[in-house]
């Protein structure tokens, strides 16, 4: 057993008028989930997140809830492949009695942010699933109301023209200074995870997009899934696709032109930039896929080469989209900062 215990209490349930709110201390801090959807104060809402930034604390877990038997056996493989990637965690452990296997819901949901890849995901599945889950507090800060507003707005045209419902869930988990202990870009699967427990009243399936960029990181096929317990299951969807192949297939996909958003920066008042390094990619991806416009999802007056030209690198592990992209362009000039890109 380590020195330090990071315990989880059993979640507390509240409700005012049309808002349900779960919520616990962790750490001598509050940490809360509210939707207007009710919410199930399950205890795996707040074990997910938590478990991967206890581990970098060299910190045991100790909920005070049993945990079922499958969910346990697949956090020790999330544990021992969070090691693997991380050496600097601790191999930590959860201490926690067997709980009884309860039956899974039928009906499943996706989370979805109006990205490429989560956007993808609904355009395949929205025959499937039941809903479309946002979560706020998470890329958009909860006090950027503005945003928010114009996110909700989007993000709902889209899904009502696929007859998913969309539905908003609001947590100030990424203000947590333990959760904040760990990079967002190991734990944000952990923490779409205890959104889905969360839900676990209303939904027995979530579908993750998978990520574009390749392990180590807090997201792959197998490390999503092994969030899953006998009662919810965590499906990763289209990794065997590219980005590239993602953004072709949505690129002339109307319900979401005009509301596709991937800029996650913020750097401006519009949803997208248009000159961040992700906004860009995005639009030369479109634009190879036979969408120039962007989707009208990016803002006008702001053209792909000048803001390529103004872009000193990319991060290496997105060196093969940005390779992917560069033959495929009928414009010298973006091929040549490409390749400067690369270097």
């Amino acid at each position: 057993m380590n020195g330090t215990i990071l315990a989880i209490p059993q979640p507390r349930l509240e409700r005012s008028s049309n808002l349900w709110r779960v919520i616990a201390q962790v750490g001598g801090t509050d940490v809360f989930f509210e939707s207007s959807m009710p919410l199930a104060p399950r205890i795996e809402a707040f074990v997910c997140p938590f478990l991967l930034p206890s581990m970098l604390q060299h910190a045991d877990l100790a909920p005070s809830a049993p945990l079922s038997a499958g969910f346990i056996k697949n956090l020790a493989f999330i544990r021992k492949r969070a090691i693997g990637w991380w050496p600097a965690m601790s191999h930590g452990e959860i201490h926690s009695q067997i709980a009884a296997e309860t039956v899974p819901l039928r009906r499943s949901g996706l989370f979805y942010t109006g990205g490429a890849d989560s956007s993808y995901a609904l355009q395949q599945l929205c025959h499937q699933v039941q809903y479309a889950v946002f979560v706020e507090g998470f890329d958009i800060s909860l006090t950027d109301h503005g945003r928010l507003e114009r996110t909700r707005e989007w993000l709902a045209a889209t899904t009502r023209q696929c007859g998913v419902e969309l539905v908003l869930v609001r947590t100030n988990l990424r203000e947590h200074p333990v959760f904040n202990s760990a990079s967002w870009v190991i734990t944000h699967v952990a923490a779409l995870v205890g959104v889905a427990y969360a839900l676990g009243q209303h939904v027995g399936k979530m579908y993750v997009a998978a990520s574009d960029v390749p392990p180590p990181h807090g997201s792959s096929p197998e490390m999503d899934e092994a969030w899953s317990s006998e009662f919810m299951t965590i499906k990763n969807f289209s990794a065997e696709l590219t980005r590239l192949q993602r953004v072709a297939s949505i690129a002339h996909w109307e319900p979401l032109r005009g509301r596709l958003r991937v800029c996650w920066e913020n750097r401006t008042d519009d949803l997208n930039c248009g000159f961040c390094e992700k906004c860009l990619r995005t639009r030369v991806q479109l634009r190879v896929s036979g969408a120039p416009d962007g989707l009208d999802s990016f803002p006008a007056g702001c053209p792909v080469l000048p803001m390529l030209r103004r872009i000193g690198s990319v991060d290496g592990h997105l060196h093969g989209q940005w390779r992917e992209l560069a033959p495929l362009l009928d414009d010298a000039e973006m091929r040549t900062e490409i390749q400067r890109l690369l270097q």
